[in-house]
């Protein structure tokens, strides 16, 4: 694992704060996997995440869920599957306003397109656990 440094780390910690604010209005985070979802909730998300693998007849059903959702925020992994699965979501949700793809544009931009899948994330979990008990150390 290369060094990270402390304003990508910094802003993954901000990228996760951001999304949790999304949840607390009413967006979720849709991933490809489980391991996916463990990722973020490992760095502190805790708003709702759908797993598209878990949808039985996968990408119809999960275009039904979104029209009873305010947003939602495609989290799909940054590889070719998950480019083809961003596009074929897109078009097919007719009301374009809710699906987000900030937070996928944000997610490579912070990392500096090494992160290919939502899973990766998990490198940066010690890191910013070391950064909250840094904070809260100087708080006290």
């Amino acid at each position: 694992m290369h060094r990270l440094e402390l304003e990508e780390v910094e802003g993954i910690k901000e990228f996760i704060d951001m999304l949790n604010y999304a949840s607390s209005n009413g967006s979720v985070v849709v991933v490809e996997g489980k391991r996916d979802a463990l990722a973020l909730k490992s760095l502190g998300f805790y708003g709702k995440v759908v797993i598209l693998n878990n949808h039985k007849r996968g990408l119809t059903n999960l275009v039904e869920y979104i029209y009873h959702v305010r947003e939602a925020i495609l989290l799909l992994d940054m590889d070719s599957k998950g480019r083809y699965l961003t596009q074929r979501l897109v078009s097919m949700v007719t009301d374009r306003r809710r699906i987000n793809l900030f937070y996928r544009k944000r997610l490579a931009e912070i990392t500096k397109g090494r992160i290919r899948s939502m899973e990766e994330l998990l490198m940066y979990k010690e890191y910013i656990n070391n950064i909250l008990q840094y904070h809260s150390m100087n708080i006290s």
